[in-house]
């Protein structure tokens, strides 16, 4: 090859390689705007101040195992882990009975007798930022619109949905409480028998962790003794809202011009706002619209309607138009928080997205009972169209999931 050649050739190759960058540069600007026109807004301006004069007295009764539970040996902390992306790392939450809750966690937990829930662990980024109102896979709190749903009714603790949402898991049986004769003397769906055990927690956090407790009543210009469980779940909401906040991520710096999206990443966000319709779903701020689908995720063991059912949104709601409906997942830092689906049942964030529009392929049909296998076909006769996105080869699932990881930020 002569040196004409050569040069000629370099000279195409450079064409090309302008040519594709500007192409490239014009493409990635269509996305951003796709990006901006369904929510997206930079992660500083989604937080409330959070009470900072609170958080570190929250973080005490956060990972109290003695004092939040009456059992004494489980805590929030448990459950949300950072090793495991603020959740535990297994599909379905392992809960009471697992020996001390600050040492065994996650699957250590499971080794050692603990209880299991019927829902995998949820992960706690973004939780109580602006436009995060709907709390749980089936939204039992949601503060999305000004008809707040809660299980308290007119009687809800908090008008701040997180503080509220603090209040339910610790008075759950199974998962913070053992159903002990106390417990089974007031295991009464009525907000007055509940005021006993939140009282008798509030009592064991007084206890447990009484240079804190007064600390905390000090701060809110009360008497120790006339502590109440919503002035420590105040300040566990305060301590989740400044340890679980959102950070800057890739995208951010994408939208604000000093990085570029790889090619990988940009035909993800092509797919994820145009072929794939992700985007219908999974809009605004936290990249969910906090509403209810049925997505068939395969239901790995007990649900909460017995083993392989779980109805979802219509144990919350009572109407059959909400049976397997979920709440739709916030995307931030996904690629950190498997398993997926309510009962984290898919291990990888490229089966998440395949069960989307192919859920059999993660089933083995041909093992299933015959209940099972009228379950399945009850929660793909109730999926949502909306929820079902086109048909994609595994390379475009994998370019979504190149997308999705720009969501991720260190902890």
């Amino acid at each position: 090859m002569n040196l004409n050649t050569k040069t000629l050739l370099l000279g195409l190759l450079l064409i090309y390689c302008s040519n594709y960058s500007v192409a490239a540069t014009a493409e990635e600007k269509i996305v951003k705007e796709q990006i901006k026109a369904a929510g997206f807004v930079p992660v500083a301006d989604l937080y409330r101040n959070p009470d900072e004069s609170l958080s570190d007295l929250g973080k005490i009764f956060f990972e109290s195992n003695k004092g939040l539970s009456l059992n004494g040996n489980i805590s929030c902390r448990t459950c949300h882990q950072d090793k495991f992306g603020s959740a535990d790392g297994i599909p379905n939450a392992a809960a009471i009975g697992g020996g001390d809750g600050a040492t065994k966690v996650g699957p250590e937990r499971l080794m050692n007798g603990a209880k299991q829930l019927p829902r995998n662990t949820l992960a706690f980024w973004g939780r109580g930022a602006k436009g995060f109102d709907v709390f749980f896979w089936d939204g039992r709190v949601d503060f999305s619109s000004p008809k707040k749903l809660t299980q308290f009714g007119s009687k809800t603790p908090s008008n701040d949905a997180l503080i509220t949402a603090v209040h339910l898991p610790v008075v759950e049986v199974r998962e913070m409480l053992d159903e002990d004769d106390f417990v089974r003397k007031h295991k009464v769906e009525s907000v007055e028998k509940s005021k006993a055990v939140y009282q008798a927690i509030a009592n064991n956090l007084k206890s447990v962790e009484s240079k804190a407790s007064q600390d905390l009543a000090n701060r809110l210009n009360k008497k120790t003794q006339n502590l109440e469980y919503v002035d420590y779940a105040r300040a566990i909401a305060s301590f989740i809202r400044s340890e679980f906040r959102l950070k800057e991520t890739k995208l951010e710096r994408v939208m604000r011009g000093s990085e570029g999206f790889s090619e990988a990443e940009l035909k993800g966000a092509r797919i994820f706002y145009g072929k794939g319709a992700c985007v219908t779903c999974h809009s605004g701020p936290h990249f969910s619209d906090f509403s209810f689908y049925t997505v068939p995720f395969p239901q790995l063991g007990f649900g909460k309607n017995g083993f392989g059912v779980d109805y979802g949104r219509y144990n919350t709601t009572f109407n059959t138009k909400d049976l397997y409906k979920f709440r739709t997942a916030p995307l931030y830092n996904v690629e950190k928080t498997a398993p997926y689906g309510h009962s984290g049942s898919v291990n990888t964030l490229n089966g998440a997205i395949v069960a989307h529009y192919d859920p059999l392929s993660l089933v083995s049909v041909d093992k299933l009972n015959k209940f099972d296998r009228y379950e399945l076909t009850k929660r793909l006769g109730y999926a949502d169209s909306t929820s079902r996105v086109g048909y994609l080869t595994p390379e475009e699932v994998s370019q979504v999931a190149s997308f999705l990881k720009t969501l991720s930020f260190n902890q």
